[in-house]
């Protein structure tokens, strides 16, 4: 059995097993209005189908992928607003234009809202995906509407059937003009030539530049990335004496006495083919904290929302950083100034500049978020890749930062001061996510 089979597996089945367990439990845990009993599987169900597709569609890798569960949650969280009481809306506060219903709140059933604006912003972002995919959308968002016709009169189903593709549409015409729109269709950049010069990032492999450009994309929170900025990295020196030197051959030693823990830990969290990319993966564990703490329906959307954004400003404020500096991979100085010719790390080297280590900013930020929403002290276990890598358990979300961060030393592709500024990094811009009003 390949390495890719169990996440795949994983996700087709957490998929189908929510579905089973919503239409095997009672009436009762979806009655409209009251946020005490309204189930949010249907909001689970869908976030697991974004991480397939993000898995399975060409183009999305971790920062593409990173915009599309930032605007995943908006979505979800805007689709049922209307039904949390004293709610803010979330768009009015980011620069998009706020929906109102047409009719009170207690004319519409929040599932199916949510419902019908994922399958329909979901529709829309990953409208290139393979033709299987597109009918599991189908699928998925036929089964909960006809469990939801059990439910609640048809005049309620049909009003938040309307109002959630209103939602839908509103928002992903708005997407369209962040800088983003359709990145899956042109993620390499050939275009684009990086500047030369001594410490200055050479591709390897040889291959065009991966998003040079999208520290451009408009933030969710205004100036985020550039207020989140870090100073300049360790100066470029071959010196033997120099701290760069060090911090490079900190790298190489590392490579060289790796345990099995240490190997597991840099795959565990590697954005390699067959694994879930960064976002991806930070979100299947949000999943599991809302699943494992019974969160309801209005609980989870305002989680998802706040968490995607997170994921997303973390992606746009550390290219920012990237493409600023263009400091060179421990790949190229251990291979040309340590002369270790036929070194290779861990994991494969991404093709866009080293510092800052953006799994180090995007896990920072969405560790920020969880501390915000379970508690500082939570100690949490994540089962993403329990048939392959075992089951990783953490004291708190700050461990599970710094594990996530820690491994790209450990697979031979960042720095030890590129993953400490990153985690700094991802912590201001999660920072500025948890001051968001958000019910």
């Amino acid at each position: 059995m390949n390495r890719s089979t169990p996440p795949q597996r994983f996700l087709r089945s957490s998929i189908w097993r929510l579905v089973f367990l919503l239409l095997v439990g009672s009436c009762q845990d979806h009655r409209p209005i009251n946020p005490a009993v309204l189930s949010a599987d249907v909001a689970h169900a869908w976030m697991q189908m974004q991480i397939r597709l993000t898995l399975s569609t060409t183009g999305y890798n971790s920062i593409v992928s990173n915009r599309s569960f930032g605007y995943a949650g908006i979505t979800m969280y805007e689709a049922v607003l209307p039904g949390i009481e004293g709610n803010t809306s979330l768009l009015a506060q980011i620069g998009g234009n706020a929906l109102t219903p047409s009719q009170a709140a207690d004319q519409y059933y929040w599932p199916e809202s949510l419902n019908a604006a994922m399958a329909s912003l979901t529709r829309q972002f990953f409208e290139s995906t393979s033709a299987a995919n597109l009918k599991s959308i189908d699928s998925l968002e036929t089964i909960y509407k006809a469990h939801f016709q059990a439910a609640t009169p048809p005049d309620k189903l049909t009003n938040a059937e309307t109002y959630g593709r209103q939602v839908a549409n509103a928002i992903f015409e708005w997407s369209k003009t962040d800088g983003g729109h359709q990145a899956y269709k042109n993620v390499t950049d050939p275009t684009y030539t990086p500047p030369v010069g001594p410490g200055l990032w050479v591709p390897t492999p040889t291959a065009a530049p991966i998003l040079p450009r999208w520290d451009n994309n408009r933030t969710f929170i205004a100036n985020s990335a550039v207020s989140s900025q870090p100073g300049p990295p360790t100066p470029y020196s071959e010196d033997p004496s120099s701290a760069f030197y060090a911090m490079v051959n900190e790298v190489y030693t590392t490579s060289q006495s790796l345990t099995k823990t240490d190997t597991t830990t840099a795959r565990f969290w590697a954005d390699t083919p067959g694994n879930l990319n960064v976002p991806a993966h930070a979100t299947n564990i949000l999943t599991q904290l809302l699943v494992t703490t019974n969160q309801d329906l209005f609980k989870a959307a305002a989680a998802y929302a706040q968490h995607g954004i997170a994921l997303s400003d973390a992606a746009v404020s550390t290219f920012k950083t990237k493409y600023t500096y263009n400091l060179l991979r421990p790949f190229t100085y251990i291979r040309n100034v340590l002369k270790k010719t036929s070194w290779n790390p861990v994991i494969p080297t991404p093709p866009h500049p080293e510092y800052s280590a953006a799994h180090a900013v995007v896990s920072a930020a969405s560790a920020a978020v969880l501390e915000k929403l379970f508690g500082t002290s939570y100690k949490f276990s994540d089962n993403s890749y329990a048939s392959s890598y075992g089951i990783r358990s953490y004291n708190t979300f700050q461990e599970y930062a710094q594990e996530a961060g820690r491994s790209r030393l450990l697979g031979g592709i960042h720095y030890a001061p590129s993953i400490s500024t990153g985690l700094t990094q991802g912590a201001k811009v999660g920072s500025m996510i948890n001051q968001l009003k958000i019910k």
